[in-house]
C-alpha cells in the first residue's frame, strides 16, 4: 500500500511536491521529489453554502489519472482542513468510495467498485462539510490511499509513499440567495445535492473542450398530493400529476438571455433514450435568466417547462422581477415526470457550464424521505415515506438538499 497526501493542481507533473524549487532557496535543502504514479487535480474552488441539516456544504470533485502501467484501487479519501489537518472536512472509506467513484466515461456511474486502470482517469465526489460560517477552511487537503498489485515503474514507485501536494482554495464566491422558483405545499427534492452521488450530482459534460459539472447542485422538484402521493390515475397520463401546469416563476431580477418553447411534453415514466434526443432539446421549454448577487453575475435555469407556457409570458432580453411568471411546470426534454429542473451556473448555458450552489431565502422543511428508495415508491405511485426524527422547521437562506420535502410561500412580483 502507497499513500498520498494530495489536492489541487499537481502543476502536470506527476508527484510534484509543494514549495519552492530548491534552486530558488540558496543553500536550502534539496526537495526530494517522488513519484507517485496518480496525480490528482480538483474540478474547482468550492463554493459553501448552507443546507438544512445546518452544516456548510462545499462540493466538489477531484481528478485523478493513474499514470502507473498497472490498476490502482483507491481504499480511502479524507478532505482536510489545511490549517487544521487534523479535521476531517469529508471521509471515503471503503464502499464509501465506490460510491463515489466512476471512470471518466461517458455514461458511467459510481460502483461497485474504486479501480483505476493503467493510463484511465476517474472522477470522486467531494461534500466537505463544517458545523458553521466560522469553520470554513480557507484551503483543502486531500489524504488518498492507494494500492497497486506490485511495484510500478521499475521501482520509482516504493510500497508506501506520502506525497504532500498545493492545497485547493475554498471559493469566496458568494452562494447566491435566491427566491423559490415554486409555491405550495410537498415538493420533493427528487435529485439534487449533495453527499450522495445522485444523477444530477455526478453529472459530468465533456463539452467545448471543458470538463463541465453544471448540474452540481441542481434540484428536480416534483410535488405530492395531501396524501403523499405523487399521482392519481395512470401513470403515463399527464393528467393524472394534479401540480402539471403549476406556476414557474423567477427566483431573482434578472434579464431573460436565454429561451425556448413549443417542444412537446414527453410521456410520464418514459424518459427519451440517451442518445435519441438533441443536446438542445436536453432542457426542454426553458428560460435562461442572467442575474447579479453581492456583485457577482450568475445565470438561473428552470427547465422543463409546459408547451407554450414560456411564450407569451416573457422574451429574450426582458428583465424579470422576482415572483413574476416565467411558464409553467410541465414534462419537456429530457424528462419522465413532471417536474421542474432548478439550477444556478457560472454561464449562460444548461449543459457546458459549472453548477453553483444556491440557497433559497425562505421555505418550510416540511421533512425528509426516509431513504432514496422513497424516490422510487414515489414515481411508482406509492406514499412518501417519512424519515423519523425530521419535524418541520422554517428555514433561511439555506438549500433543500437531496431527500428533502418543503413547503415554499408565494413570492409577490415587485412592481
Amino acid at each position: 500500500m502507497w499513500r498520498v497526501v494530495a489536492s489541487a493542481v499537481l502543476a502536470g507533473v506527476v508527484g510534484l511536491s509543494g514549495g519552492a524549487p530548491a534552486a530558488a532557496q540558496g543553500t536550502a535543502r534539496p526537495a526530494r521529489d517522488q513519484v507517485t504514479a496518480v496525480s490528482v487535480t480538483p474540478s474547482v474552488s468550492p463554493v459553501p453554502v448552507e443546507g438544512t441539516d445546518g452544516r456548510i456544504h462545499m462540493p466538489y470533485e477531484l481528478l485523478l489519472v493513474n499514470f502507473g502501467t498497472d490498476p490502482a484501487t483507491i481504499d480511502s479519501v479524507l478532505a482536510l482542513d489545511r490549517g487544521h489537518p487534523s479535521r476531517v472536512l469529508d471521509s471515503l472509506t471503503g464502499n464509501q468510495v465506490a460510491a463515489h467513484f466512476a471512470i471518466a466515461q461517458i455514461g458511467t456511474v459510481p460502483g461497485p467498485s474504486a479501480v483505476l486502470g493503467a493510463g484511465q482517469e476517474g472522477i470522486v465526489w467531494m461534500d466537505a462539510t463544517v458545523p458553521n460560517r466560522a469553520s470554513v477552511p480557507r484551503q483543502i487537503v486531500h489524504r488518498i490511499w492507494v494500492r497497486f498489485p506490485k511495484g510500478q515503474a521499475g521501482g520509482l514507485v516504493p510500497a508506501d509513499v506520502t506525497v504532500t501536494v498545493a492545497p485547493t482554495a475554498v471559493s469566496h464566491l458568494p452562494a447566491p440567495v435566491v427566491a423559490p422558483p415554486l409555491s405550495g405545499t410537498r415538493w420533493f427534492d427528487a435529485n439534487g445535492c449533495c453527499s450522495i452521488v445522485t444523477a444530477h450530482r455526478g453529472s459530468v459534460n465533456p463539452l467545448d473542450g471543458r470538463t463541465n459539472y453544471p448540474e452540481r447542485s441542481g434540484i428536480d422538484f416534483i410535488k405530492l398530493d395531501d396524501h403523499d402521493r405523487l399521482f392519481t390515475g395512470p401513470a403515463v397520463k399527464l393528467s393524472s400529476y394534479a401540480y402539471y401546469g403549476a406556476p414557474v416563476t423567477a427566483a431573482a431580477d434578472g434579464e431573460v438571455v436565454e429561451l425556448r418553447d413549443g417542444l412537446p411534453d414527453q410521456v410520464p415514466t418514459m424518459e427519451p433514450p440517451l442518445g435519441q434526443l438533441p443536446l438542445a432539446d436536453f432542457a426542454g421549454n426553458h428560460v435562461i435568466e442572467k442575474f447579479s448577487y453581492a456583485g457577482h453575475t450568475y445565470y438561473a435555469l428552470y427547465a422543463h417547462m409546459k408547451p407554450g407556457s414560456v411564450r407569451g409570458r416573457v422574451h429574450l432580453g426582458e428583465h424579470l422581477r422576482v415572483g413574476q411568471q416565467v411558464g409553467q411546470v410541465g414534462n419537456s426534454g429530457n424528462s419522465a415526470a413532471p417536474h421542474l429542473h432548478f439550477q444556478v451556473m457560472d454561464r449562460p448555458s444548461a449543459l457546458a457550464s459549472q453548477g453553483i450552489p444556491y440557497a433559497f431565502d425562505r421555505f418550510l422543511l416540511r421533512g425528509r424521505a426516509a431513504s432514496e428508495n422513497v424516490v422510487t415508491d414515489v414515481l411508482d405511485g406509492r406514499r412518501f415515506t417519512y424519515a423519523r426524527g425530521v419535524r418541520p422547521q422554517q428555514q433561511r437562506c439555506r438549500l433543500p438538499l437531496y431527500l428533502d420535502l418543503v413547503d415554499f410561500p408565494r413570492t409577490a412580483a415587485h412592481r
